[in-house]
């Protein structure tokens, strides 16, 4: 999925977003964690990370806004990568960032994956996927996805990926609000409110689903964490609703929030429900899901 390719005497790797189609919460770990279940699919709003050899080690960031120093994931990543392999090399990093961070779209971890793939090529450090993703799992849960196939069943606190090798179809309308949602305030939240309700589907149920028409899969879109945003942030819209309003049917709620997905058969639906999360007052685009063998970007 992450590639590093040649790019002004530097390197560069385009980090994508990242869909949980599903997400099931199994039980809290004696670390504090979460047990999790989720099919994951990565899809085409990326964000670009350009890496050429320096004296120091600096990051400047283009796009939207991301945290400073020591809070951004980027710079963690090449610290730890120095760290691990002994590498005494400069960098300077350039980060487009266009995935808006806390809004379960992956766009932080993914550009610590990104980080590393580049990394490990400009310093010829050597290191395999397996050994980037074990690192990787120490920066953030979903890291590990990003370092294997674009869609996946991500299991334990994320670091079990199993890829699928399925194609899927759809198109998706993405929407998010204009704040982040807090991770740690979700989980907190979801271990008040006690067990989900019985007789929801698994998470892989959408397995079977993933190649067929849109609609087949609205009974399988199910996130244990879309109850406890919603204790969260209460006020936050209701993307549920205002897509239903607009003739969606499968609609699901991405990570702990705050980004919701729309599933459509054509680009043309994707784009009509897009057009009705912007004319709410939402920030909103059309994306597909990345193939394995590579990509195009979808227009907005």
């Amino acid at each position: 999925m992450l590639e590093a390719t040649p790019s002004n005497g530097g390197l560069r790797v385009e980090a994508p977003a990242k869909v949980n189609l599903t997400l099931r919460v199994l039980g809290r770990r004696r670390d504090g964690f979460h047990d999790l279940e989720s099919v994951v699919a990565a899809v085409d709003l990326f964000d670009r990370l350009e890496v050429r050899p320096a004296e120091d080690l600096a990051l400047e960031c283009r796009g939207l806004a991301v945290p400073a120093g020591g809070d951004n994931l980027v710079m963690q990543a090449a610290h730890l990568l120095a760290e691990e392999t002994g590498a005494r090399c400069g960098v300077r990093i350039s980060l487009r960032k266009r995935i808006p961070l806390g809004r379960g779209l992956g766009g932080g971890s993914a550009d610590a994956a990104a980080t590393l793939v580049s990394l490990n090529a400009l310093w010829e450090t050597n290191l395999s996927r397996g050994n980037l993703a074990r690192l990787g799992a120490r920066l953030g849960s979903d890291v590990p996805f990003f370092l294997g196939a674009p869609l996946a069943v991500m299991r334990g606190r994320g670091e079990r990926i199993e890829p699928v090798p399925a194609r899927v179809r759809w198109w998706l309308a993405l929407a998010w609000p204009d704040f982040p949602m807090p991770t740690a305030d979700v989980y907190a939240a979801l271990d008040r409110l006690g067990p989900s309700p019985d007789g929801r589907p698994e998470a892989t149920a959408i397995l079977g689903a993933l190649g067929g028409p849109a609609g087949e899969a609205k009974a399988f879109l199910v996130n244990d964490l879309e109850r406890a945003a919603r204790c969260v942030r209460p006020e936050a819209m209701d993307f549920r609703a205002m897509w239903q309003q607009a003739g969606a049917g499968p609609v699901g709620m991405t990570g702990s929030g705050s980004a919701y997905f729309a599933l459509a058969d054509t680009e043309g639906q994707a784009r009509r429900y897009r057009d009705a999360a912007r004319a709410a007052g939402a920030e909103a685009t059309v994306v597909r899901p990345l193939r394995e063998s590579g990509h195009e970007e979808t227009p907005r």
